[in-house]
């Protein structure tokens, strides 16, 4: 009997929980079903640029840029291919961790490729001010290969609870290479990334050029650093470059000597053998 009631009180609880979420993230009656804010706050992820080998865990970070004045409330869905991966755990924030306000906090796998997060503040008119991080994804590294970590769904919404226009940034990368500690996941099609991702105040960006025809050959490459609403920061090289692997160092800023703000820029590199882009988030 004493068990029959225990299992009674944690399905109330569980109820609860989620009836509290789904009102948090309903807004007020006043905001209108399906009514967006003006502004439309990017979010993108920040992930290891290393190799990690299997059976390793690694950690990737989601960020949002400042787009907009406050934030209360999260709703992200991830996918991924779980042959490569599996994600082990999520964790808060920094942005709802050091809020000061308490938080309503849960995530779930939905599927084997997709995890879904929700957070949010509680109490009248609870906010954060971004840019910053959202919240951290723990994968563990299963078996060679390159694995994307892309976006199914991503809602925000400002301190009133009226739902933002939000931006879902890039696809993000984890390689998972060999036993050896090699890289056995070097992409042959070319591709450009950076380590550390977020930085502060320099990066490395290393634009991996594929040959020509199955053979090593130099390709004209101009490298600029964009901002998200598209204005060129940047122009960070402008020559030649031989195909495999390219280190360029980015010392966060602009082209007039200017440190740029905190937020996310996309780096853009032309070459004669495709264009290759990579989003980068900038802390100070």
């Amino acid at each position: 009997m004493n068990h029959r009631r225990a299992a009674r009180a944690v399905s109330c609880v569980l109820l609860m929980s989620a009836a509290l979420a789904a009102s948090i993230l309903r807004g007020p009656a006043s905001a209108g079903a399906g009514s967006f804010a003006a502004s439309s706050p990017t979010v993108s992820f920040a992930s290891p640029a290393q190799c990690v080998e299997p059976g390793a865990l690694c950690t990737l970070q989601v960020m949002v840029d400042g787009a907009v004045d406050s934030l209360s409330c999260m709703d992200i869905s991830i996918v991924f291919d779980p042959t490569l991966v599996e994600c082990m755990n999520v964790l808060e924030g920094n942005l709802f961790k050091h809020a000061g306000y308490p938080t309503f906090f849960s995530w779930e796998k939905v599927l084997p490729d997709t995890v879904n997060a929700i957070d949010c503040l509680l109490g009248y008119q609870s906010y954060f001010r971004p840019p910053g991080e959202l919240a951290r994804f723990v994968f563990k590294a299963k078996t060679p290969g390159i694995c994307p970590i892309s976006f199914a769904a991503v809602r925000l919404w400002d301190i009133d609870r009226v739902e933002l226009s939000t931006l879902a940034g890039e696809h993000a990368d984890i390689i998972v290479c060999g036993t050896t500690g090699e890289d056995a996941a070097i992409p042959r099609a070319g591709a450009l990334r950076n380590f550390p991702n977020p930085c502060n105040p320099s990066t490395v960006l290393t634009l991996w050029l594929p040959d020509a025809n199955g053979r090593a050959a130099e390709s004209e490459v101009l490298l600029d650093i964009f901002s998200v609403s598209g204005e060129k920061v940047r122009t960070l090289f402008a020559g030649t470059l031989a195909s495999g692997a390219n280190e360029i160092v980015w010392d966060g800023k602009d082209d007039r000597g200017a440190v740029v703000a905190t937020g996310v820029y996309i780096g853009v590199a032309k070459t004669e053998r495709g264009v290759f882009r990579r989003k980068m988030v900038v802390v100070r």
